[in-house]
């Protein structure tokens, strides 16, 4: 397809986003289960479709952040956090925002940033 349209066509996008949609759904539900290496596998494959669409992105970086606070590594899940935010804020609309805001307050009070989180 990316041959026939172009990457910049309707279609294109479009089947780019739903994929990325897939994969990050997929990807959740392995953080889930504890596949940690399948789930960073998608949420890699969900960045990469993400390209044309802010959407998809800030909602893959809120992923790749609940990946990184589920493994411990939290500092690295608050710059993804802050990412998916300063992208959301870019959004005509985004219900996603409430999310991405508790899962900040949840990563910055593990980091004992009870200040900040509230």
């Amino acid at each position: 397809m990316k041959n026939v349209s172009g990457t910049k066509s309707s279609d294109f996008t479009g089947v780019c986003t739903n994929i990325c949609n897939v994969c990050n759904l997929l990807a959740v539900n392995l953080i889930k289960d504890e596949k940690f290496g399948e789930a960073l596998d998608l949420l890699k494959k969900s960045e990469l479709l993400s390209e044309s669409n802010e959407r998809g992105l800030a909602m893959t970086y809120n992923n790749f952040a609940c990946y990184y606070r589920k493994i411990g590594h939290l500092r690295t899940s608050l710059i993804y956090l802050e990412q998916a935010l300063e992208l959301e804020s870019n959004l005509e609309s985004s219900s996603e925002k409430a999310e991405t805001h508790l899962n900040t307050c949840a990563v910055l009070s593990q980091l004992e940033r009870h200040d900040l989180a509230m």
